[in-house]
């Protein structure tokens, strides 16, 4: 509808520009109306009727090649021309040479004109024609063809965009193909987490059945390794049970207010024991000013629990973990300070991602704690931005790392 109207105040204004230019320069005497009438009626009851069936059938998009059908469009605009002009030497009563010559030089200038239309209407078409090539060679999974991009009109655009939608094609094809390896790995890797504590378990019991173990303290060793493959073996399935349940969107907040003391001293007492059995030094510090939080406590305890216990299994005898807590403007910045081995640099960018696991720093020690599939932080950095919070890690390789989170 825009385009027939836009069509209508086209004709609309050359048609006044013609009466005026028509009346005011030529001044036709009465006589002369009616040829003038004939002269500007008839290309436009042409261009009229040309454009309605044109807006009816489309007969312009039936073409294979667009250059032919604008060909043929600006054929039927010459040919108004030259319509008009044999016209115009007949009722002009020029001699039969004068008005043979004017036809002549009309259908000539015309044909030129033609040429020239085509030239440039080809070349706008075979831009097109590359834009389509290329859009296939992407259809069959070529997404490194490039597009013409030179030009300034609407095809440049269109080619700009074309080149912009494959670069992002390719990285999310890039992206796609890690992930999948990624998942690959972290589905061995889970395999391999839950047969090591399950094989472990399986060979002692084995061994305690058939009194290939005997003695009182050789007895007491076994369970007590069987104890600590079992505490592998239930924090690896807490932790995908927890992933799980974050994925399918089932975490549920039941927030209440509490002081930040209350959980940072809770936490520290229900790691004490491993700490103790470490040899590492676990201690807590609490600003006054830090009030409390607005939390999920068992979820925020699981946070610190699982940033504890990482820093514990990566921390020698005889080192030290400390939890700190303040306040910072409107929010409490809790922070776990080791004395630890460290990250690698190359491992600290990606210690959050759900899939990465560095080396050494990913594996699981024997007690149960520690990075193991590396879902501890993955679990931390996820509960806390579930409280809208925020979280970070800085570390140096060889002098012990700090994880912080806001609430």
């Amino acid at each position: 509808m825009n385009r027939l109207l836009g069509f209508a105040v086209g004709l609309g204004i050359t048609l006044i520009g013609v009466v005026l230019m028509v009346v005011l320069i030529l001044q036709p005497t009465a006589k002369d109306v009616p040829l003038f009438i004939v002269l500007v009626a008839t290309p436009l009851v042409v261009a009229i009727v040309a454009a309605l069936i044109g807006q009816r059938w489309a007969w312009w998009r039936r073409f294979h090649r667009l250059a032919v059908a604008l060909f043929i469009v600006y054929a039927i605009g010459a040919g108004l021309i030259v319509l008009t002009m044999f016209v115009t030497t007949q009722l002009m009563f020029f001699s039969a040479h004068d008005a043979t010559l004017a036809t002549v030089i009309v259908i000539y200038a015309t044909g030129v004109t033609l040429v020239f239309g085509y030239f440039v209407v080809s070349s706008l078409t075979d831009s097109i024609g590359k834009l389509t090539l290329a859009a296939q060679a992407v259809q069959r999974g070529d997404l490194t063809i490039q597009a013409d991009e030179r030009g300034s009109d609407e095809v440049a655009t269109l080619a700009r965009t074309f080149n912009a939608m494959t670069a992002q094609l390719a990285q999310a094809r890039d992206k796609e193909q890690q992930l999948d390896q990624a998942r690959r790995d972290w589905i061995a890797w889970v395999s391999h987490d839950l047969r090591t504590p399950l094989t472990s378990i399986r060979a002692r019991a084995e061994a305690l059945t058939d009194g290939v173990v005997t003695q009182p303290h050789e007895v007491a060793a076994y369970l007590s390794a069987m104890r600590n493959d079992t505490f592998a073996f239930s924090s690896l399935i807490d932790d995908l049970s927890e992933l799980a349940k974050i994925d399918a969107g089932g975490l549920k907040l039941d927030r209440m207010l509490i002081p930040a003391a209350d959980l940072v001293s809770d936490c520290i007492e229900s790691m004490q024991v491993l700490a103790n059995d470490k040899g590492v030094a676990l201690t807590g510090e609490v600003a006054p000013d830090a009030g409390s939080v607005n939390v999920s406590p068992q979820h925020i305890q699981r946070v610190l629990n699982n940033l504890i216990g990482n820093a514990l299994a990566h921390t020698r005898a005889g080192g030290s973990v400390h939890v700190a807590a303040r306040r910072e403007g409107a929010t409490v910045r809790i922070e776990v300070r080791d004395s630890g081995e460290g990250i690698a640099p190359q491992d600290l960018p990606h210690v959050f991602e759900r899939f990465y696991r560095g080396e050494p720093s990913r594996k699981r020690s024997a007690n149960g704690k520690g990075g193991g599939m590396g879902l501890g932080l993955v679990i931390a950095k996820e509960l806390v931005e579930a409280h809208g919070g925020r979280i970070g890690i800085a570390s140096r390789a060889g002098e012990g790392t700090t994880v912080w989170f806001t609430l």
